[in-house]
């Protein structure tokens, strides 16, 4: 069992804007991935959204060292 929050709508939402986001050339992957993190922090607390920015790199950092190995 996960401790995983689940919400279909928002599941395939972010499914479809992965998909899209693919379909662009390799180059703007960057854009509009940072894009979303825009639109985030324009509207979470300040302190919400450093969280958030800590947490998403350790989980980068992670990513890669799981993909390097």
């Amino acid at each position: 069992m996960t401790n995983q929050p689940y919400d279909h709508v928002l599941t395939e939402m972010l499914q479809t804007a992965s998909e899209l986001l693919v379909q662009k050339p390799d180059a703007e992957w960057l854009f509009w991935t940072t894009f979303l993190l825009k639109e985030i922090q324009s509207i979470a607390p300040a302190q919400s959204y450093l969280d958030l920015l800590a947490q998403l790199q350790e989980a980068i950092a992670g990513q890669l060292a799981e993909l390097a190995s």
